[in-house]
């Protein structure tokens, strides 16, 4: 897990408070349960999962050796097929 900073109004944090406190649970897993069905849910992330098993074939034919450029050009167009997609 990797940690990620947000920022929230004071209001989005009050009610988040109160519903994790409802549910038994802290704000950190609501806020993650919440990215969960964003994910599963959103048509636009429908192929999400191809683009990644692409990308992980790539990786095993070149035995990982991508420089961070590699990356970088990877990563800048899974982006601009997302944006085009919205």
């Amino acid at each position: 897990m990797e940690r990620t900073q947000i920022y929230l109004d004071a209001d989005q944090k009050r009610k988040l408070r109160l519903i994790a406190a409802d549910e038994g649970t802290n704000v950190s897993d609501l806020i993650r349960s919440a990215i969960d069905r964003l994910l599963r849910d959103d048509v636009r992330a429908g192929n999400i999962g191809d683009r990644i098993a692409r990308w992980q074939e790539d990786v095993r034919r070149n035995d990982g050796d991508f420089s961070e450029e590699d990356v970088d050009s990877a990563l800048a167009a899974v982006r601009s097929e997302g944006v085009a997609k919205k």
